[in-house]
């Protein structure tokens, strides 16, 4: 899944050939960037090549947390790391963003993105609605209990107090 100011494809960048594909949800800008020119940018801003780095050890981290939360047998916990992990990503190019985010998806796409069937993320939803831990209206989510949520799940946000100090500054 990928938000406002993602890079799309890094992860292909080590090999010859394409290995995913990618289906935009909304519409979106998409600016190419020749993986050629991914050497040009590496060689002239260490600081650049730090954040591209810094960026990959984040999605690794939030991987992992995927991966912890999804050896538990509760489905709905998977659907609360989702919203959890999606709310955090917007958050970064949306400071102000509060307590609700649009999500375009359907629920066989939550499910391809969780692990879940469609059927498993329409009870989950459920089972946080009656919670009261969440709101939904359409395509909207709303984390009415955040701290909550985060507590289910033992919730680390990746992309708060990040330590950036051994990022190099350019020359």
């Amino acid at each position: 899944m990928y938000h406002p100011g993602d890079i799309i494809g890094l992860s292909d960048a080590a090999f010859a050939q394409t290995l995913n594909t990618t289906i935009a949800a909304t519409r979106l800008v998409v600016c190419r960037f020749p993986r050629e020119r991914l050497t040009d940018v590496l060689r002239q801003s260490p600081r650049i090549s730090g954040l591209i780095l810094a960026l990959s050890m984040i999605d690794q981290a939030m991987l992992n947390d995927r991966i912890i939360v999804c050896r538990r047998t509760d489905g709905h916990l998977r659907l609360v790391l989702f919203l959890l992990q999606t709310m955090s990503r917007l958050r970064l190019m949306e400071p102000v963003l509060h307590d609700q985010f649009h999500c375009p998806l359907t629920q066989e796409q939550i499910g391809a993105a969780t692990g879940l069937s469609a059927v498993h993320v329409s009870r989950s939803v459920k089972k946080l609605l009656e919670l009261g831990l969440i709101e939904r209206h359409k395509r909207f989510f709303r984390l009415k209990d955040e701290a909550g949520l985060n507590e289910l799940v033992g919730y680390v946000n990746r992309y708060e107090h990040l330590d950036l100090s051994w990022v190099p500054e350019d020359r």
